[in-house]
């Protein structure tokens, strides 16, 4: 069964706190009581990046994403549920990490 939510896409009741949401403006995007976001978004539109939103948002203020989506259908960016870790997410992102590469032997740690 999935989150529920209202017609616009908040949910019922706070994913973090479980408080149930009653104020369902527009603009009253946090719940009051703990700061949880109360709808997923795609963290990847401009409101999230300072208008360098990647190129699949050119111009979107808010992407709004389904409550368990883990990732933007759109341009595959994590959804601010995903990201505030208030989902479950079965296959979550790899991070690739770089090995610093040794040049010298005064680099060696030992």
């Amino acid at each position: 069964m999935g989150i529920p939510t209202h017609e616009n896409k908040f949910v019922k009741s706070c994913l973090r706190c479980k408080r149930e949401i009653n104020d369902l403006q527009e603009d009253h995007v946090y719940c009051t009581k703990c700061a949880s976001p109360l709808r997923n978004e795609c963290t990847a539109t401009d409101h999230f990046t300072d208008g360098q939103g990647v190129s699949f948002h050119s111009g979107d203020d808010i992407y709004i994403l389904e409550p368990d989506n883990a990732f933007c259908p759109k341009c595959g960016s994590e959804s601010l549920f995903n990201q505030r870790g208030l989902i479950d997410v079965e296959y979550p992102r790899a991070e690739v990490v770089r090995q610093q590469i040794i040049t010298s032997d005064e680099d060696l740690p030992f």
